[in-house]
């Protein structure tokens, strides 16, 4: 179930194919799916609406180094940039695989300037 309580559980470590997670992704502080677009092979069986309001780092992430990858996403949130473009090397069950991670931040403008969510986009590097 997701955060809301809605929903079969559903995650990519479910899936028997291993299926490796590359998309846009859009989450909030606590690490819970606002908006989702996944990519790659097997990416049409996945519905967006089927992740949102699932977290993220517990809920859909597949490679064993998912406390690595919060820690990356952590630092990017503490700071102020506005974007950032980075390495990682995932830890697949079948082995580890290198991708590149952009990362936005998506502020919302109230009495100040707050970081309301991030944009982490997951795709394969070259």
């Amino acid at each position: 179930m997701n955060a809301r309580g809605e929903g079969p559980p559903m995650s990519f470590r479910g899936n028997p194919a291993q299926q490796k997670l590359y998309g846009l992704v859009e989450i909030d502080g606590a690490g819970i799916v606002l908006y989702a677009r996944f990519e790659g092979e097997g990416a049409a069986s996945f519905s967006a609406r089927d992740f949102t309001g699932r977290n993220f780092y517990t809920e859909l992430v597949p490679f064993r180094n998912v406390d690595d990858f919060r820690r990356l996403l952590d630092w990017f949130n503490k700071g102020s940039q506005p974007a950032q473009s980075m390495a990682f090397t995932c830890d697949y069950e079948d082995g580890p695989l290198a991708v590149r991670v952009l990362l936005a931040r998506i502020r919302e403008r109230a009495d100040r300037d707050v970081t309301k969510s991030i944009l982490v986009h997951i795709r394969k590097a070259h």
